[in-house]
């Protein structure tokens, strides 16, 4: 049995009732009572905690069936600001402010020269966070997010290996905050990771408990959510599934190994395939998306998406989700078509129990808003429930 003490247990509650006005979008006291049965005072100090940190306002008042209107509650958006960091496997990267909403308030795009220059790196994204630091009132901050490429210890944030930015064992987060005024958490995941919380806090993955979030773009990879829980395994590894070596043929893969399932899905692989030169994920995918008619190009895209397809049904056999969301670059090209092949390869290939029942979707945020992911790194590292154990 495990023993929490009074602040421990207050500390609880108030994640569960944040999440819960941030999932209703607006409720009142008693709703929240009811929906945990927790007593009128219990609730009456948490609500006062929350508006007195600025996270929820009262909103206006609710419909009456014949008693007291009940006062309703909401998100601040001019509460605490979260500041979102991120950057992708082909040397993108966008800084931005956002409010508990998920609205982006400002935001700043940049480039690496160098991939392989960690100091460069860390040297742009510092300059925009102490713009942004100086730009808004102190203390106004929530954390800093930020989705990187490859496989990350997110506990130190360090970049153990990242076969797109050819770094292995960089310290980000220790680089970063030495650069910074401020003692603000600094939160480092991979961007896959990212994304499945994006997709928890921000999109279709909201009122899942068990989902796999499929990101294909330049890279390929999968989230992993159980109980609630980002899943993320030995040295944060899991749902690297670009690099499983399931293929015949001789594509070396930028991990350095042959038969990746990246190597034939990545919009690296198909703009090269194509003699197409590749000037980034948004390039790329805008690219095909306007060719699609072309045979050769649709016969590209049916191989890659038909591929993700027999991914999500090994996942499915293996994991047993509740939804599965593709996102990323790859999904935003023929979304349709997509969702099709790989609802038919899902119906041949996954056991038929699972495959009837699991959801398959493609995720309603667009690429303006993947910024979004790294506040959603925020986000859980504030507002997750924790696991009850002994430890």
């Amino acid at each position: 049995m495990v023993t929490l003490s009074s602040s421990k247990i207050n500390d609880i509650h108030k994640k569960m009732i944040f999440r819960f006005i941030w999932e209703e979008g607006k409720v009142s006291r008693s709703q929240i009572g009811k929906a945990f049965g927790l007593s009128k005072s219990t609730v009456s100090g948490i609500v006062r905690e929350l508006i007195e940190e600025g996270l929820i306002v009262e909103s206006g008042w609710g419909n009456s069936s014949g008693g007291r209107r009940s006062e309703l509650l909401s998100l601040n958006p001019y509460g605490p600001l979260i500041l979102s960091v991120f950057l992708k496997d082909g040397g993108e990267g966008e800084v931005a402010v956002i409010n508990l909403l998920g609205t982006v308030l400002d935001n700043r795009h940049f480039y690496l020269s160098s991939k392989e220059d960690a100091k460069e790196t860390v040297t742009k994204i510092s300059y925009f966070l102490r713009f942004f630091l100086s730009s808004y009132p102190e203390n106004c901050f929530l954390g800093i997010g930020l989705g990187v490429p490859g496989i990350v210890d997110h506990k130190q944030g360090t970049i153990s290996y990242s076969a797109h930015l050819g770094w292995r064992e960089v310290p980000l987060s220790k680089m970063i905050i030495s650069c910074l005024p401020t003692d603000l958490p600094l939160i480092v995941s991979n961007r896959t990771i990212a994304a499945t919380l994006g997709e928890m806090w921000f999109g279709k993955g909201k009122e899942a408990q068990n989902f796999i979030c499929i990101n294909s773009g330049e890279a390929a990879g999968a989230g992993i959510v159980i109980d609630g829980h980002i899943y993320r395994g030995l040295r944060d590894g899991a749902g690297e599934v670009g690099h499983v070596a399931l293929l015949s043929g001789e594509k070396v893969c930028s991990c350095g190994k042959r038969g990746c399932i990246e190597s034939a899905i990545s919009l690296y692989s198909l703009m090269k395939e194509l003699g197409e030169e590749y000037q980034g994920e948004a390039a790329a995918a805008s690219f095909l998306g306007e060719k699609k008619d072309d045979l050769r190009i649709q016969e590209l895209l049916y191989n890659a998406f038909s591929l993700i397809g027999e991914l999500s049904a090994l996942l499915i056999n293996v994991l047993a989700p509740e939804k599965i969301i593709l996102t990323g670059e790859m999904a935003r090209i023929d979304p349709d078509n997509l969702l099709r092949l790989v609802r038919k390869k899902v119906e041949e290939k996954a056991l038929g129990l699972l495959a009837d029942e699991v959801k398959i979707e493609v995720s309603n945020l667009n690429r303006e808003q993947e910024i979004l992911w790294g506040a959603a790194l925020v986000m859980e590292n504030i507002f997750s429930l924790p696991r009850l154990s002994k430890k």
